[in-house]
């Protein structure tokens, strides 16, 4: 024959009657002041003849009067010199019937060790002194893993770069695949790239000027010769012969007057066209001759001093 639990209210601290009462009135459904009555009754028997099933189900219901500080037992022992409550039929708590609280406990949860147990199969071991011992696996910690060792010797630490400024000769790199200057590449190409056309708001003095065109525009070995007796260089423009000559530049012409007035001239001693000397005479640094002798770089000069414009005579390296 299986056995039969009784539920006890063993004992309730005089403060906390009050508050136990209403939790056994929202249980039972009854006045809290006849609960509170029960809870100064203390011991007395609030349910019997319960399966275990039906106790193990009560013990999860009841169990906010641990909290509230009230002792509950759940017996299976015969006790016959307790008051108890006369109930004239099974109470339902919480407007349930107990055996269907033990229902809803029969669902399965996971265990640790992988396998699975009811939760009613969970609250009735302790009410039957069983023992569910639960094999909980080891967590193996990881070994750390070692950061790759870093190849210090491949590292990149930065290179040197020489200052760079507007009149600074480009220090190209060497080595395999690097592309060779050009014999012919244009010195007053990189005067354009340097001094555009549109906006460029600086114009050197003549000291500047001397310095931009020993950096910027070296003699030019390269030069073909036309059949005129002139050499031409990249560009199209042409210049007299003589590498150890005499050469002529302008600084830049901003009065618009003047700088009509330079065009024929320039056309006429650099031996270029009208166009081409109009499009010459708007860059900042405006090469005339090229290779001459001093004599005619001089008169050169002079005839743009008449006309109101600087123009410089540059000696042989």
């Amino acid at each position: 024959m299986a056995a039969s639990f009784t539920v006890i209210l063993r004992a309730c601290p005089a403060g906390q009657r009050a508050v136990v009462g209403q939790f056994l009135g929202k249980a039972f459904s009854l006045k809290e002041s006849t609960c509170t009555a029960i809870a100064e009754s203390a011991p007395i028997i609030l349910l019997s003849a319960l399966t275990v099933d039906e106790a193990a189900a009560m013990r999860l219901a009841l169990i906010s009067l641990d909290r509230l500080g009230a002792n509950l037992d759940f017996t299976s022992e015969d006790i016959d010199d307790l008051p108890k409550i006369d109930w004239p039929r099974r109470p339902q708590v919480f407007k349930r019937d107990i055996a269907e609280l033990a229902e809803d406990l029969r669902l399965t949860v996971p265990l640790p060790d992988g396998t699975e147990r009811s939760l009613l199969e969970l609250l009735v071991a302790p009410l039957t002194g069983k023992s569910l011992t639960v094999a909980v696996p080891s967590v193996r910690t990881p070994a750390p893993v070692a950061a790759p060792a870093v190849d210090r010797s491949k590292e990149f630490r930065g290179i040197q770069l020489p200052e760079i400024t507007p009149f600074s000769t480009p220090v190209l790199p060497s080595g395999p695949g690097t592309p060779v200057p050009s014999a012919n590449d244009d010195p007053l190409a990189r005067l354009n790239e340097l001094f555009p056309e549109d906006g460029g708001g600086f114009v050197p003095n003549n000291d500047e000027v001397t310095s931009m065109l020993n950096r910027l525009l070296p003699d030019e070995e390269g030069a073909t010769t036309t059949p005129s007796g002139a050499a031409t260089s990249s560009s199209g423009r042409q210049s007299v012969i003589g590498a150890s000559g005499w050469s002529l530049f302008l600084a830049k012409i901003a009065d618009e007057g003047r700088r009509a007035k330079a065009v024929p001239l320039i056309a006429e001693l650099g031996k270029l066209p009208v166009a081409d000397a109009e499009v010459l005479s708007k860059k900042v640094i405006i090469p005339v001759l090229k290779g001459v002798p001093k004599d005619e770089a001089e008169a050169a000069r002079q005839k743009f001093a008449k006309i109101g414009i600087l123009a410089r005579v540059k000696g042989p390296e």
